[in-house]
């Protein structure tokens, strides 16, 4: 059985030039799949996804000397993949502006996809504030404890739990909603 790679051998191999593109290599491959779920969850598309990833990953190899160790490695990547998500989302948005100005709004992508349950939970996500947004993606897409919602948060685990019940009672109160029409 293959021994998994510490983050504190990862980031050793990677403060060292000689050693860099092996600790990098090792870094993506132990946290690959993790992160492209986390991002895949939050963008409609195999291909956009990839490409966040790849920008995620040139931010996290630009900025590791950066990494204080206040946190865990993975929540500090965490962080920055999410970040990439919301960057696409504006960029996104300014297209969209740009090329339908003459429109009176552009369709949104869970307007899109409204008629399937995935689009009905996008559509019901979308509503809540910004804080119930995330802490319900955190807990229900990306299945992170509270605990480690707390580190990345700054929150209490009770205020975590709180926004998740929250979250799920509009979730379901919305999705209920729109299977009555």
């Amino acid at each position: 059985m293959k021994e998994e790679t510490t983050d504190d051998i990862i980031l050793m191999l990677v403060s060292s030039q000689e050693s860099r593109e092996e600790g990098f290599r090792l870094l993506v491959g132990k946290y690959q799949e993790r992160l492209y779920h986390i991002i895949r969850t939050r963008v409609t598309s195999h291909e956009d996804a990839d490409d966040i990833i790849q920008d995620t990953y040139i931010k996290v190899f630009n900025n590791l000397h950066r990494f204080e160790g206040r946190s865990q490695l993975f929540t500090w990547m965490y962080r920055i993949a999410v970040n990439e998500v919301h960057n696409y989302y504006k960029k996104q948005k300014r297209k969209q502006t740009e090329t339908l100005e003459g429109r009176a709004h552009p369709m949104t992508e869970p307007e899109t996809r409204m008629n399937d349950l995935e689009g009905k939970l996008e559509t019901a996500i979308s509503r809540l504030p910004e804080r119930q947004q995330m802490v319900f993606r955190m807990r229900y897409f990306d299945e992170l404890t509270y605990k480690e919602m707390a580190a990345l948060l700054d929150l209490t685990t009770g205020a975590l739990k709180a926004s998740f019940h929250h979250a799920v009672k509009k979730i379901e109160q919305e999705i209920t909603a729109q299977q009555i029409v």
